[in-house]
Parts: C-alpha cells; sequence; structure tokens
C-alpha cells in the first residue's frame, strides 16, 4: 500500500498548474470563472429578512433564496464537471494531446462523470448525516474518480469510483486534509479580499456588485482549479504501478 505523501502531492499540483499554463487558463476561465461570474452579476440576490423578523421569516427567505439560486449553481456545477475533465485529461494523458481532443473527451465522458459526482455527492451527503466524519472520510475516499476516468477512459462510474477507493484505502484522512487545509487557505484569501473590496466598492448593486462578482468568481475558479490540481497529483501518486507506470 503507498502512503500518501503531501509534500509531494502539493509539489506535483504546482508543477501540474505551471504545465500547458496557458490552455489549462483558458479552459478554466471559459468553464470556472465566467458561468459564476454570470450568476454573480445575472442571478438572484440574497433575499433580505423585514426588519425585526421572526426565526421563521429569517429561515423562510434563507429557503427562498436557496431555492432561487439552485438553477444557477446546476449550470455552474455542469459547467465545472467538463472543464475539469478536460483539464485532467491534459495533464493525465500518457501522450500528447490538444486542447480539442481533450475537450471532445470531456464531452463524451460527461455522462460518466455526471454519474460519479452525482453518487459521491450521495455517499458523502449520507455520511455527513451520519454524524458528518463518516462524510469527510468519503471525500478522501471518492477523489480519485474523476481522475481515474481521465486516464483510463471508464465509462462505468461504478468502476471509476470503486478504482478511488481501492487507490485510496489507507490514505482516506490524510487526502481529506490535505484538501481541507488548501481549501481553508483559499476561504480565508477570498473573504479578505472580499471584505476590503466590499468596503471600498459598497454594497450596492451596480458597480459593487460587478466588482464582487468577479472576486467571487475568481476564487471560485482558483479554488476549483487547485482542487483538481490536487487530485490529479494525489492520482499521480498513488495510482503508479510499476516501474514502467509513470506520468510524464
Amino acid at each position: 500500500m503507498t502512503k500518501f505523501d503531501m509534500s509531494a502531492a502539493w509539489d506535483d499540483s504546482i508543477q501540474l498548474l505551471k504545465s500547458h499554463s496557458a490552455l489549462i487558463g483558458a479552459i478554466a476561465g471559459v468553464f470556472f470563472f465566467l458561468p459564476a461570474l454570470a450568476v454573480a452579476w445575472f442571478g438572484p440576490t440574497p433575499i433580505e429578512p423585514p426588519a425585526g423578523a421572526s426565526f421563521e421569516q429569517s429561515m423562510a427567505a434563507l429557503r427562498e433564496t436557496l431555492r432561487q439560486m439552485v438553477p444557477g449553481q446546476i449550470v455552474v456545477g455542469l459547467s465545472t464537471i467538463v472543464g475539469s475533465a478536460a483539464i485532467l485529461r491534459l495533464w493525465l494523458a500518457r501522450s500528447g494531446i490538444s486542447v480539442g481532443e481533450a475537450l471532445t473527451f470531456a464531452l463524451l465522458f460527461f455522462p460518466t462523470l455526471f454519474v460519479v459526482q452525482l453518487l459521491s455527492g450521495l455517499a458523502i451527503g449520507l455520511g455527513l448525516i451520519l454524524l458528518i466524519l463518516p462524510g469527510l472520510y468519503m471525500i478522501g475516499r471518492l477523489t480519485l474518480a474523476a481522475p481515474s476516468v481521465a486516464d483510463r477512459s471508464y465509462y462505468n462510474p461504478i468502476q471509476a469510483l470503486k478504482t478511488s477507493w481501492e487507490l485510496t484505502r489507507g490514505n482516506g484522512w490524510a487526502i481529506f486534509f490535505f484538501l481541507f487545509l488548501v481549501t481553508v487557505v483559499i476561504f480565508i484569501a477570498a473573504m479578505i479580499v472580499g471584505l476590503v473590496v466590499g468596503l471600498i466598492a459598497g454594497a450596492d448593486d451596480g458597480f459593487g456588485r460587478m466588482l464582487g462578482g468577479v472576486i467571487e468568481a475568481g476564487f471560485g475558479a482558483i479554488g476549483s482549479l487547485v482542487s483538481v490540481a490536487i487530485s490529479a497529483a494525489a492520482y499521480r501518486q498513488l495510482a503508479v504501478r510499476s516501474a514502467s507506470d509513470v506520468f510524464q
């Protein structure tokens, strides 16, 4: 059983982000940044409960806000699946591949990756309901499903999930904490920048919302891209089965 090395995975993540940087940036911009920016600019604004609202009124306003956000978030999620698949294919292909070929692969395997995300989400959600910790553990165990599809061209989503489960045996918590730490750092940075921008630009529906949307979408794209890089780096580290089976 290979032991997951966080330091090596981080170094490999940085190298992946540097490789094909212009192409990766273009894909991330189209599939991560622009959809999130469109939702931030043109999507519904949060519903504010009336002054002196009761707890029930506040919760009703929150539920309605979440309900209105669902369509936009679905679009962002579907776009992220396509962009992530194309980027993973560029990084994990054993031979040279063009952006067109990577995008074609992403579209061809979209149904598989959609089901992978759906089943992973259900498993993680059920685990979170069961005292939270099982759900966090499932994140670490299932995070290599998408990279396995990008590398091995699995059409069967169950096979992709089984491969992730096998590769992460004994490393589930280590992978989760690695993802968690990086996510926290990006979240804190986004909060700080968002607060500064909010103080400077204000929170009106004009310039303030536009600039805030750019910051939100930008950090969201960065977070998605880094998460994809981490999953690819973890896969590259744990999926090597022999001396000849290495990633370039």
